[in-house]
């Protein structure tokens, strides 16, 4: 059966190196800031971070889509368009025969409180505001010298203002609710701007959506009859534009999501809601329902999560990407890697968990198999899973015992010369031994394991042993382990004697050759937690993420007393939720100033 979505192996490494679109992301404006100071209240929900784009961002682009702001599942995607609209929107390109050559916008990076009112239009439309400043950045890198835009597409009236405003920036002239009819100033005169209503917004039923979406494909159409040249589908896609459009949604690719996320976002509808007074956000399966309609669930407390192990670089903000350092993280595997990780490789796909025992729902997908490096690494550590961390993270053991791990590994003189396996890439926690036992003597697990093992081994001439973390590692290892590699075993932290383990394991590296990427490492196991590198993590992840212990949790079915196959929750530290707005610049205080004269 093919899949809609392309080849689950593909991803998006996030902003191409030397782009300039890392850094130029990087110095998004003090959103949280500039709306309690020009506001007098949080107006945006700045919790889990921001959301920059979805789609191109290698001038290949042909299509520039805007839209207001995102929500709760771009919020998890760390992508823009990744819910209900970006659904609608992905099948009006499709329509056009547009599947790969677009990018997604927005208006403003962070999800707003409410609906774009009036008390919003100072900080989203003048040009005094640093969000319009910034944005302009944006859109004139998107469909500058270097691109290849011809056409925007505008959702929702916020969207529609923000493209007028640009367009008028460059001395051009441009009615929000008229757009096709803009003077695009010095912009490209190949430049054509279209509106259309907003999926999520409208007013009337979707059939006066639909008739407004086949408006503007109505005048595409006719650019395209003017100039056959000006919009070539692109290749591989089908076209048809004397087909009536029908109202749908179609899901959102893989490539345009980081390798390891969940595939329940970018299904081309809404899979989570919001929680917690803003401090979760659960997430539901195939099977499950917005808001848990008709479930009785237990899940764990929002007040939790210290900040011990946290650490970051000035001008750093927990709740955004780095800032510093915005080239720092992790692109995903090379493309034999992925393929081969996400099962794809002739011979060596995934078993069906379902029948060795996995009671999460499948269309959680098996995502999260790795983290850190794929070739050149001096220890490998195979480890059970410790959390619900690594689904939302799309990385192996990014919670508590991740987290600790950090600090035995860099007492090993390891800070990026490491590679961590889980034994199997979806969630085990609820099994009991033997259905554990069961699960990694599978022969299928075993085989794909041995071949990665296998690959990295020969990617890596100062590979020098194996760590095994948990029963399930301890019983894998032996099996799958490249012949004369040494493997160590440790206690996880649900097991007796953890410490004195991890501390007996370093002894044993000691005595060990491997490449390493300290001269002189300590050998000392420390006390507290530390916290998963920004390098291991996709692009645009939150740097709370990763830090201060357990965030992820699987909601518990208080009828069955049992964890729900449907549903899991991302919780928001507590410290984290407690921080006041970061203080505006001297020049963001400037402008907040002349916005309120």
């Amino acid at each position: 059966m093919v899949d809609p979505r392309g080849d689950p192996w593909e991803h998006d490494p996030g902003p191409p190196a030397g782009s300039g679109w890392a850094e130029l992301f990087a110095r998004t404006p003090n959103y949280r800031g500039l709306g309690v100071a020009a506001l007098g209240r949080e107006r945006f929900r700045w919790h889990f971070g921001p959301m920059f784009y979805r789609g191109r961002l290698d001038g290949s682009a042909r299509v520039m889509v805007i839209g207001q702001e995102g929500a709760q599942d771009e919020s998890l995607a760390h992508r823009s368009f990744t819910g209900g609209t970006g659904g609608r929107m992905q099948h009006f390109l499709g329509h056009l025969g547009i599947e790969r050559s677009y990018l997604f916008l927005n208006t403003f990076v962070y999800p707003i409180f409410g609906q774009y009112t009036q008390d919003l239009r100072p900080l989203a439309q003048d040009l005094r505001s640093p969000i319009v400043a910034h944005r302009h950045e944006v859109f004139d890198k998107a469909a500058g010298a270097q691109s290849d835009v011809r056409l925007v597409v505008a959702v929702g009236r916020a969207a529609k203002e923000s493209a007028a405003t640009w367009v008028g920036a460059h001395g051009g002239a441009a009615d929000p609710e008229r757009l096709e009819q803009a003077d695009t100033g010095s912009l490209s005169k190949r430049l054509r701007l279209v509106g259309v209503l907003h999926p999520g917004s409208a007013s009337g039923p979707a059939t006066e959506i639909q008739a407004d979406f086949q408006r503007a494909i109505d005048l595409v159409g006719g650019w395209m009859s003017a100039d056959a040249g000006w919009l070539p589908a692109d290749p591989g896609a089908s076209r048809d534009l004397r087909q009536p459009f029908g109202y749908a949604s179609d899901p959102g690719p893989h490539r345009d999501f980081p390798f390891g996320i969940c595939p329940r976002l970018g299904m081309g509808g809404t899979v989570s809601n919001r929680t917690d007074a803003q401090r979760g956000i659960r997430l539901f399966s195939a099977h499950g329902r917005y808001n848990a309609a008709g479930a009785s669930l237990q899940d764990g407390s929002a007040d939790l999560g210290s900040p011990d192990g946290y650490d970051d670089d000035p001008g750093d903000l927990p709740y955004e990407p780095p800032r510093a350092r915005p080239d720092l993280f992790d692109p995903g595997p090379p493309a034999d890697m992925s393929r081969l990780l996400a099962g794809g490789a002739p011979g060596l796909a995934w078993p069906d968990f379902g029948p060795l025992g996995v009671t999460s729902d499948p269309s959680f997908g098996a995502g999260p198999l790795y983290r850190g490096r794929l070739a050149g690494v001096g220890v490998v550590v195979l480890a059970d899973q410790s959390s619900e961390d690594d689904l939302f993270a799309g990385r192996a053991l990014c919670g508590e015992e991740g987290q600790r791990l950090q600090g035995l590994l860099e007492a090993a003189g390891l800070t990026t010369r490491y590679l961590i396996l889980r034994t199997a890439p979806v969630d085990t926690l609820d099994l009991d031994a033997a259905r554990r036992s069961a699960l990694v003597d599978d022969a299928r697990l075993r085989a794909l394991h041995q071949e990665i093992l296998g690959r990295v081994r020969s990617a890596s001439a100062g590979l020098g042993a194996l760590l095994a973390l948990g029963p399930g590692a301890r019983r894998l290892a032996p099996k799958v382990a490249p012949s004369g590699l040494p493997v160590i075993e440790l206690q996880a932290s649900s097991e007796s004697g953890t410490t004195a383990s991890w501390q007996a394991a370093l002894d044993r590296l000691r005595t060990l050759t491997y490449a390493r990427d300290v001269d002189d490492p300590t050998f000392t196991l420390p006390a507290g937690r530390g916290q998963v590198p920004r390098i291991d993590l996709p692009y645009g992840t939150p740097r709370w993420v990763g830090t201060s212990g357990d965030r992820g949790d699987r909601s518990v079915d208080i009828g069955s007393g049992r964890p729900s196959p449907d549903y899991l929750k991302l919780f928001l530290p507590a410290w984290v939720a407690a921080l006041p707005p970061a203080p505006l610049s001297a020049s963001e205080s400037a402008a907040v100033a002349a916005l309120r004269s």
